[in-house]
């Protein structure tokens, strides 16, 4: 099929938006938003992009843009005179290789992940962080890498609803696979990831041990087997919103969903209605990474990611979102009330295993296949 895009249309649209922006009549936030829109964003090189003074953060929106504009960004602009923008699009991997590839880098800073940090490291991509500036004791073990360091921590952990239960509540694995003495329904993500580890454990394996155990095919078999046992008695979500909607409605008793998801289901269901357990939990880091060739530099943005690292910022973060600190100093600044739906507080962190995104690069799209198979067919 041949290409009929016109591009010296496109092409003129984005001179006409250089000068609009050279002349101050619309704003690098504007200006990003546009091009965006109109699909030239490739077109543009980086530097006429540039404007030093201006940080553009990016994450995956809803509630937790406006949490992040509230809480790292405004309090940053307040200290140092320099705006913050967040922009809720979505930093996938695909977006950040497009924009280094091309030349038209606009974001400065990226919500990612362990495993895309890797990659993009691996594909060069990102810039190194710069350890003098950030400190990397200031982040739970495991989660600091080359090109990119925690930023907030999430967990999958054991939902329940002893109302629906009889107050008999399931607290390990073994028993939610105990469908005899633990009776109803349970949920479980649609998608793999953090939840072969629960059908692990639920044969008895130790926390230490679960990806050893993992690691071979036979492993991955047993685990998805575990979920044919018991797919009669299993709805699936797909979406966060979706695991919390089926225990608002009582549709479930029992599920492996995000703490995030539970931190809003506390105050949203009936008192004595909702119980978590952080025991057998797989923790995942959210991870900052800086797309090379940023527009406002690296030093500006690593002097960003320092500033979000302070114990008293990363406390409203679960406060406000249900994100957990990702500095093991904020543990004691955590209000007691909250401690018990704080990932990574030192009690909830002795009985969870980290997300290995190592894992995952090697077996997730066979062992995705299989699971999706297990429950549906």
């Amino acid at each position: 099929m041949t290409d009929t895009t016109d591009i010296e249309a496109k092409q003129d649209i984005v001179e006409i938006a250089v000068e609009r922006y050279k002349q101050g009549r619309l704003t690098r936030r504007g200006f990003v938003a546009a091009l965006g829109a109109l699909g030239v964003l490739p077109m543009l090189g980086n530097k006429a992009m540039a404007q030093p003074k201006e940080i553009i953060v990016v994450n995956w929106g809803g509630q937790a843009k406006d949490v992040l504009q509230e809480v790292l960004c405004d309090t940053y602009t307040e200290l140092t005179g320099i705006p913050v923008i967040v922009d809720g699009s979505g930093p996938s991997a695909g977006k950040i290789r497009a924009m280094v590839e091309s030349g038209a880098v606009v974001w400065d800073l990226c919500d990612s992940g362990a495993g895309s940090a890797i990659i993009l490291e691996q594909q060069g991509i990102t810039q190194p962080i710069n350890y003098d500036i950030v400190d990397r004791s200031k982040v739970l073990e495991g989660t600091a890498y080359n090109n990119g360091v925690g930023n907030y921590v999430y967990s999958y952990v054991l939902a329940t609803n002893p109302t629906m239960l009889g107050g008999n509540v399931p607290t390990t694995w073994e028993d939610v696979w105990n469908v005899k003495d633990f009776p109803g329904m349970r949920t479980f993500r649609k998608s793999v990831r953090g939840m072969l580890e629960s059908a692990t454990m639920a044969q008895g394996v130790p926390l230490a041990e679960v990806y050893d155990a993992l690691g071979t095919e036979d492993g991955i078999k047993s685990a998805i087997d575990k979920f044919r046992q018991i797919r009669e008695n299993i709805i699936v979500w797909g979406s966060g919103s979706e695991s919390q909607n089926l225990f608002l409605q009582e549709e479930v008793a029992i599920g492996n969903i995000w703490s995030t998801r539970a931190h809003l289901l506390k105050d949203q269901m009936p008192e004595g209605s909702f119980q978590v357990s952080f025991n057998g939990g797989v923790i995942a880091p959210g991870i900052w990474v800086v797309p090379k060739e940023n527009p406002a530099g690296a030093d500006e943005v690593m002097k960003f990611i320092a500033h979000g690292q302070k114990p008293e910022l990363q406390v409203k973060w679960l406060e406000m979102i249900g994100s957990g600190p990702i500095n093991p100093e904020a543990a004691d600044m955590v209000p007691p009330e909250l401690a018990p739906f704080n990932p990574s507080s030192p009690e909830n962190l002795a009985t969870q295993i980290l997300y290995n995104d190592e894992w995952y690069a090697k077996n997730q799209t066979s062992a995705e296949e299989l699971y999706v198979n297990a429950l549906i067919n």
